[in-house]
């Protein structure tokens, strides 16, 4: 979340989407999605994060860790 509120303050300063995604280390794609999302909540909402994102856990319940 903080990296959003960066990002977001920063483009807000003037810079550039190229030295924000610099600054970052993150592509100007990932940028240019933020502001995108961030340009239909309400000002000072940040875009959560999406639900369901990475890949389900393949972990059966015989091969879990247990904490006995």
């Amino acid at each position: 979340m903080e990296e959003k509120t960066r990002t977001l303050t920063l483009l807000e300063q003037g810079m550039s989407f190229i030295c924000v995604a610099d600054d970052l280390k993150v592509t100007r794609r990932a940028i240019y999605n933020l502001k995108h999302e961030a340009a239909t909540l309400p000002p000072g909402t940040i875009p959560s994060r999406k639900m369901g994102s990475g890949a389900p856990r393949k972990t059966s319940p015989p091969t879990a860790k247990s904490d006995d």
